[in-house]
């Protein structure tokens, strides 16, 4: 189905609706782990910024745990005066803000991807402004239903690569 003619608005509406019918969401979601431990850019980095995901989102919860595991730094975001930040996560609690990215990667949501690695988010903006100076790698988890033909804008920041089963 095509999606460009649907404004952003009646879009996320939309693909929320049909991600909480999602079908084989466990079976996917160990795909897609698995496709992003086997990135070489996951295995040089010293920083992970990740979102906790939600039962509408690709799992991300795994790839917390294999951090911790892995004894690999970990940041989640929060929004601190409308603006986007990340906080050190230390073994599920909250720690420190962090100004440090470099040799970091990034778990960036979205509602939908297209084949261009741009993306559809919710809707706040807060990840685009902070991709918009981010200079490390970017990563994007997607079921694949949701690789889709998207409306995009210019402010629309994309990732380096979409992961998806």
């Amino acid at each position: 189905m095509q999606f460009k003619q649907f404004n952003k608005v009646e879009l996320r509406r939309e693909l929320i609706k049909k991600r909480r019918s999602a079908a084989n969401k466990a079976e996917k979601d160990s795909a897609v782990f698995e496709q992003l431990i086997a990135l070489p850019q996951l295995k040089k980095a010293e920083l992970v910024l990740t979102y906790v995901s939600t039962e509408i989102e690709v799992d991300t919860r795994r790839l917390i745990d294999y951090c911790f595991e892995n004894k690999i730094a970990l940041a989640v975001p929060g929004i601190v005066d409308e603006k986007m930040r990340f906080f050190q996560l230390l073994n599920w609690e909250i720690g420190n803000e962090i100004f440090d990215f470099s040799n970091s990667i990034c778990i960036v949501p979205a509602l939908a991807y297209d084949k261009s690695n741009r993306r559809l988010g919710y809707g706040g903006g807060y990840y685009d402004r902070f991709l918009k100076d981010y200079t490390g790698y970017k990563i994007g988890l997607c079921y694949e239903e949701f690789m889709l033909d998207i409306p995009v804008e210019e402010h629309d920041e994309g990732v380096d690569i979409v992961l998806w089963s």
